[in-house]
Order: C-alpha cells, then structure tokens, then sequence
C-alpha cells in the first residue's frame, strides 16, 4: 500500500498528546459553527448557572410614609398656631395699657409734655383740657440800654363747670438761664379773660421753652392736672428807645 498523503493544512498524524489534540483544533478553525454545538466547554458555559441578580430593594411601607407626612405637616401648622397666638396677645396686652392709660388721664396728674411743634400765635396752649387757651400775643421787647422782656398773652375760655387755674413757670432761654417766676391765673366756670405774663431776660436773649400747668378742681378732693413743656420757635423781637 502507497503511503497516504495528507490534505493541504491537514494536521499531520503524529504521536503523543499533542498529536491527538491537533485534528480537534483543526476541525474548530475549519468548521467553528460544528465545533461550538459541539464543544463541551460551551455546553458547560450554557449549563453554569448564571450570577444571581441583586436582590431588589423591600418595598416601603405606605403607613410609614403617611405617618412621617402627618407629623411634619402637624409641627408646621403648630409652630405657627402658636406664633399667632402669641401676636395676638401681645397685641393685646398693649392695646389694653394703652386704654388704661386713656382712662386714667382725666383724674390723675400728669407729668410735662414735650410739645410736638413749637408755640405759634393761635395756638391752643393746653389741647389736653376742655378749656380753651388760645395764644394771642408772643413777643420780645428788647432796649437798647435795658434787659429785654419776654411777653406772653393767652385768651383763656372757661367753658366747664369747675374752677380752672393755669400756671406758667420754669422760662428757659437760649442761652441755658432757667426763670423761677411763675405767673399765676384763676377762672371760675363760664369766665373768659385774657391773661398776660411778662418775664425780664438778658439782652440779646430768646425763650427756648416754658410750662404750663392746668388745674381743674372737680370736687373737694378730685382735682386735675395737665403740664405740658412748650418750645417756642421763631418769636418776633421789637425794639424800643
């Protein structure tokens, strides 16, 4: 018999491990659709069980979801019931202070009030009374060789029926002089006069401020008092030889 000739890139027909592993790894390079049906290890691949998938995550209880709703809406609304109700009765207590004071006004002595705007003719000297004290004449008479004086007029209206007296005292000038004369004038009920008052000041000086003080004797032991501080502002100067 010839010796057999092997087909081109036929593996050759040795001996050894090597030989009996070579045609298997020419079969796969020239049928590799055969070979992988076939292969064992892609048998074994297909068999091996897959990695497990990573567990899902546990669903989260619903109750729990409404019970965190409901305890954060709650503390909202708490917080802001409560900042209310605070206001309120801030707001309450002030309002409160404020009536009593109102009420306890027309009885009780009351300390100097600073006056909003300054004095000018016209003006009510005391709105806080019921009587009126309505300034007619505010000026100062300055002399050459002599001190100058201030002069005051106030046309007072005693509508009421209880006496009414009014004091003017404490004259404050410009230059810091206090005056210690007071100018004293009573009205009994329904009388109306003009009082005047006068007070000698050092030349070249103007009335900075003054108090007024009302009194009203409503019975034998109930009396009235209103004072006020009065800031005079631009007051005319006229000169005399």
């Amino acid at each position: 018999m010839g010796a057999r000739t092997a087909a081109p890139g036929a593996p050759g027909l040795g001996r050894g491990p090597e030989a009996r592993t070579e045609p298997v790894r020419w079969l796969s390079r020239r049928f590799p659709a055969f070979c992988s049906m076939d292969d064992p290890s892609s048998s074994e691949t297909d068999d091996a069980p897959s990695p497990s998938a990573p567990d899902a995550p546990d669903e989260v209880n619903p109750w729990v979801v409404r019970f965190f709703l409901i305890l954060a809406f709650g503390l909202a609304f708490g917080i802001e019931g409560m900042t209310l109700v605070r206001s309120y009765l801030l707001s309450g207590e002030g309002e409160s202070k404020t009536v009593a004071e109102k009420q306890e006004a027309p009885t009780g002595a009351r300390g100097p009030q600073a006056s909003d705007a300054p004095l000018r003719i016209g003006d009510d000297l005391l709105p806080a009374t019921d009587v009126t004290e309505r300034v007619v004449e505010m000026q100062v008479r300055a002399q050459s060789s002599g001190p100058w004086t201030f002069r005051l007029a106030v046309a007072v209206d005693n509508r009421t029926d209880t006496p009414y007296r009014l004091t003017l005292r404490a004259l404050e000038t410009d230059d810091g002089t206090v005056l210690d004369e007071r100018r004293t004038a009573t009205w009994p009920p329904g009388d109306s006069t003009r009082f005047r008052a006068a007070w000698p000041m050092g030349a070249d000086a103007r009335p900075q401020s003054l108090i007024a003080e009302a009194q009203l004797q409503y019975a034998a032991d109930s009396t009235r008092t209103v004072r006020r501080r009065i800031s005079f502002g631009h007051v005319p100067v006229q000169m005399e030889r």
